[in-house]
């Protein structure tokens, strides 16, 4: 298969090393590259997946590091688009006891937000044999109209489409449009992915498997839940399989639900698209990897930067499937 196009943002995250602290107390802070998408990305990259990136970024010297950063990944930057008296987006995160982040960002007017469908016109279709998207990316204009437009074009041409809303409440203006949205997007493309948080303010529902009912997926349309320690939950062709995650010493989980988005992307991608005739075994075997990706990251510090090899998976399961 061709790669996978991934458009939304990416950023510089400020992780607080106050380990418990909160944001208000937190002194040493340790900046490094992320954003949704692009952890998506790298986490991709590092799986051997041919990667591209579509983003607008400016040209200051933020910009400058995080563009080294897909070069150095191996992420193609056809796409990336760099633009004059454009600033990026800062995230700042504290980690609380538990190692789960809390976010705050610094994005009015950055550059992430400002990519226009006038920015994208050449781009093809046919270049690419997935399309990732969600997160922040879709919270402001222009930008959103331009990523929603992109996954309409790779709708209508049968290509593969994949999404992680990756809800962030304290920047969503208006929760019912909200909703509505990625209702929509949620009816047309083929993989969603969101966290049991997702779902539940999408929902209202606790219940994991009752949350889901509420949308309307594709008929062969992959959908997942993750619930953090307890594993994950997949619905695909009538059937929903549940497996635990696996136990191991958490440094923070900054990235783990980018990191399992990558998984089943990439076992879509391995796969040469989606099955319809997957059984549970299948099913299993995809939530058995992509936990696997996720757990080694949560061993780690920071989010892209944690990203495993598709060696290091291979070398996780082999000691903790015996």
């Amino acid at each position: 298969m061709k790669g996978v196009l991934c458009g939304g943002e990416i950023l510089f995250d400020f992780l607080s090393r106050d380990i418990g602290k909160g944001l208000a107390d937190s002194v040493n802070f340790e900046k490094r590259p992320g954003g949704s998408i692009f952890n998506v990305a790298v986490g991709l990259r590092r799986l051997g997946v041919p990667t591209s990136f579509l983003v607008k970024i400016g040209m200051d010297e933020f910009s400058d590091g995080l563009f080294k950063v897909l070069k150095e990944e191996g992420i193609d930057t056809e796409w990336v688009i760099r633009e004059k008296d454009m600033k990026i987006t800062l995230a700042f995160a504290a980690i609380n006891e538990a190692g789960k982040p809390e976010f705050r960002f610094c994005r009015d007017r950055a550059a992430d937000t400002m990519l226009e469908l006038k920015d994208v016109e050449k781009l093809r279709t046919d270049d690419y044999s997935i399309y990732h998207f969600g997160s922040i990316s879709l919270l402001e204009e222009p930008s959103s109209k331009t990523y929603l437009e992109i996954m309409e074009r790779f709708v209508k041409d049968g290509k593969i489409t994949s999404f992680d809303p990756n809800i962030r409440p304290n920047l969503i203006k208006n929760r019912e449009e909200y909703i509505d949205m990625v209702s929509n997007i949620i009816g047309k493309v083929d993989i969603v992915k969101m966290s049991d948080d997702d779902l539940e303010y999408l929902t209202g529902e606790r219940d994991v498997e009752e949350g889901m009912k509420t949308f309307e997926t594709k008929e062969e349309g992959i959908f997942v839940v993750t619930l953090g320690e307890r594993g994950a939950v997949i619905r695909f062709g009538g059937k929903t399989v549940h497996v635990p995650a696996f136990k191991v010493k958490v440094e923070e989980t900054t990235g783990c639900g980018d990191a399992f988005m990558s998984a089943i992307i990439y076992k879509v991608w391995k796969n040469g698209g989606i099955d319809p005739n997957w059984d549970e075994d299948d099913l299993r075997e995809i939530l058995i990897f992509s936990n696997a990706v996720s757990a080694i990251v949560a061993t780690r510090y920071g989010a892209a930067n944690s990203m495993p090899t598709l060696n290091e998976v291979e070398e996780f399961l082999e000691r903790n499937l015996r």
